[in-house]
């Protein structure tokens, strides 16, 4: 069984309890379980944070407010390496897990960007990216009666 915490730099495929086929020692092994589990998971927070800030810019967007659309630009976690990774993957994705991400999508933000604004496309991709590396390691399940 692996315990995987999606924090904020990657995934750590290291953090495996019982494992025997790691390369790491036990000693090792309980370090690095220890120091992640000393990190605090992102995935939520940031999900939010971006919400936020799209939200913010559309709003600022409404009220021509060109110093808040840049301030809530800035402010999206564009440094997010698990993003960064997760772009291409979702642009060349099809089937039933782009059609997983795109529904999440949807149902977060059901206003679709406007089609003139590149800074409220981009950041509509770049959470449709964020959406789709959470889908990759834990695939999203929409029916209340699959378990």
């Amino acid at each position: 069984a692996s315990d995987r915490r999606m924090g904020n730099e990657d995934l750590h495929p290291f953090a495996m309890s019982g494992a025997s086929s790691s390369p790491l020692t036990a000693d090792q092994q309980t370090f690095v379980t220890a120091e992640l589990a000393k990190q605090k998971p992102a995935a939520v927070e940031r999900l939010i944070s971006d919400l936020k800030m799209i939200v913010a810019y559309e709003t600022a967007a409404d009220w021509q407010e060109e110093q808040a659309m840049k301030m809530a630009f800035n402010a999206f976690s564009w440094d997010d390496v698990n993003v960064v990774k997760a772009l291409p993957e979702y642009l060349k994705s099809t089937g039933s897990q782009r059609a997983r991400v795109d529904y999440a999508f949807n149902v977060l933000m059901p206003r679709p960007a406007h089609t003139t604004d590149v800074k409220q496309s981009m950041m509509a991709l770049w959470l449709k990216a964020r959406l789709f590396s959470y889908d990759k390691h834990f695939p999203f399940q929409f029916n209340p009666y699959a378990r």
